[in-house]
């Protein structure tokens, strides 16, 4: 453990959100002295709530990223900078790509005004950015054509970093990663990730509906993926560097019969997916993160069963 005088310092923009939460939690417990920068804006999941264990521990600062000129000194002094910032409504992006705009693209140009190379910078990117690809297995080199607004300006926000990483010499990493669940996701609303809406549907005892037999999509746990973050922030990498993070591969049919079988309620049926739908899907190419293991080693993998139990735990608690 750091003592108080030799600790690090990481601050963690929109670390009210979902994500944003599990990352300052893990940076607290491995002895950081952490910065929380959060706007609580709306549909983005960002809620104080969520750093209640924490709140006593940390610095909280809710306040949009566009005043960042306020808390530029907060920004250069941190060591360490996770940017968690975004809105992960594919669907409602669609609708709304202006606010899409503000919050997966504008946002982090606010903060890279303030960003310099003696930090450690990782971006939460997502596998959105590589649309739909014609291999087998996503590489972290495979063409980055994305199928919707979401993946679109998430590519944007990325290549933003990437030029100045090369033109300020910042060390940046770009996570690219898939369907994320755990505590502190979202309750409301139609975009609240795939784990989520499930598990939401089958707790109010609606019919789950699930678009073919063979459709497969990769789970992370949100507190493997903090660990996955906290790991890169003590790497070496110097410049811009990009990381697929898999977690596990499963047919959503599949997940849809294990959450069934833990809850001990709930049906489905099949259904042909919609035009909407089947406009933005990713696919069902596999993501590979052996580039990712060659630098932090073993990548943990909390158990599916056990991730899913608490995530199920914290729906029924919420949602009462």
């Amino acid at each position: 453990m750091m003592t108080e005088k030799s600790k690090k310092t990481a601050l963690i923009a929109g670390g009210a959100g979902f994500l944003g939460s599990h990352i300052a939690k893990r940076f607290c417990r491995a002895g950081y002295s952490v910065i929380v920068i959060d706007g609580l804006l709306e549909r983005t999941g960002g809620n104080e709530k969520n750093l209640e264990p924490i709140l006593h521990e940390i610095q909280f600062y809710k306040a949009d990223i566009q005043e960042a000129q306020a808390l530029s000194n907060v920004i250069r002094e941190s060591e360490v900078v996770v940017d968690c910032m975004a809105w992960t409504a594919h669907r409602s992006a669609l609708q709304n790509p202006l606010y899409d705009l503000r919050l997966n693209v504008e946002s982090h140009l606010h903060l890279l005004q303030y960003l310099h190379s003696a930090q450690k910078i990782i971006y939460l990117g997502s596998r959105s950015q590589y649309g739909t690809p014609d291999v087998d297995v996503i590489v972290e080199d495979t063409p980055m054509v994305s199928v919707d607004i979401q993946g679109t300006h998430k590519i944007a926000a990325e290549s933003y970093y990437r030029v100045y990483a090369r033109l300020k010499g910042l060390n940046v990493i770009s996570l690219r990663f898939p369907n994320c669940f755990g505590v502190n996701q979202p309750l409301d609303g139609e975009d609240v990730g795939l784990v989520g809406g499930f598990i939401r549907d089958l707790l109010k005892r609606r019919l789950v509906e699930v678009y073919g037999t063979h459709r497969k999509r990769s789970l992370v746990y949100a507190p493997d993926l903090a660990e996955v973050v906290l790991l890169l922030s003590q790497s070496s990498l110097i410049g811009f560097s990009a990381y697929n993070i898999a977690g596990t591969e499963m047919y959503i049919r599949s997940l849809v019969e294990a959450l069934i079988a833990l809850i001990g309620s709930g049906t489905y049926q099949l259904r042909e997916m919609p035009i909407d739908i089947s406009s933005i899907d990713v696919g069902n190419a596999a993501f590979s993160n052996s580039k990712l293991r060659a630098v932090i080693g073993e990548i943990p993998v909390t158990d599916l069963r056990s991730a899913l139990q608490t995530t199920i735990d914290y729906f029924k608690e919420s949602l009462g």
